[in-house]
């Protein structure tokens, strides 16, 4: 199997992370390739707060989810916005792309952290303390929280998972 496809299918959701620091070259690694994702008219909707040697913060931001208990033993948090500034709300249907654009941005930050040996969580319950975290990190009105990534080096290995057999997914192929 190729490396990408690899990646991809080795990949997990990790909840659980050693004490161990992560350097700043690493995380600038994982934005930037958030940054090459797909985005519609290249308008790279995304915006970053990172929130790593600051146990107090992290401990407050966890405190905002059910996950608490182990989100709080992340060495880092990563919290993925949409700047509306560049979203263009007037056509119908177009928030969505813009959406889309950050899962994709998303996605790449976790494939690119397990590349470099670390795990990654993203976490969508948070969003409901959209306002709180916004409070916490200053974030602009502009903002809007699409997600919150916890990165560090995993706790466990051998996490397996499983998947539905592709054909079941499939609705049509003509």
């Amino acid at each position: 199997m190729d490396s990408i496809m690899s990646t991809i299918v080795n990949r997990r959701s990790i909840r659980s992370y050693t004490s161990e620091k992560i350097s700043k070259n690493d995380i600038t690694k994982i934005l930037t390739a958030a940054s090459w994702a797909p985005s519609g008219n290249n308008l790279q909707p995304w915006k970053f707060s990172v929130v790593m040697n600051n146990e107090e913060l992290i401990k407050r931001l966890s405190s905002l989810t059910i996950y608490q208990s182990w989100l709080q033993t992340s060495p880092c948090l990563i919290a993925v916005f949409l700047d509306t500034k560049v979203v263009d709300n007037k056509v119908e249907g177009i928030y969505l792309k813009h959406v889309q654009a950050i899962g994709a941005a998303i996605q790449n930050m976790l494939l690119a952290a397990h590349e470099l040996g670390l795990g990654t969580c993203w976490i969508g319950e948070i969003l409901k303390n959209e306002d709180l975290v916004k409070e916490m990190l200053g974030a602009s009105k502009e903002l809007e929280l699409m997600a919150v990534i916890s990165v560090g080096y995993p706790n466990k290995n051998n996490i397996r998972s499983k998947r539905r057999v592709i054909s079941e997914n499939i609705i049509s192929w003509f």
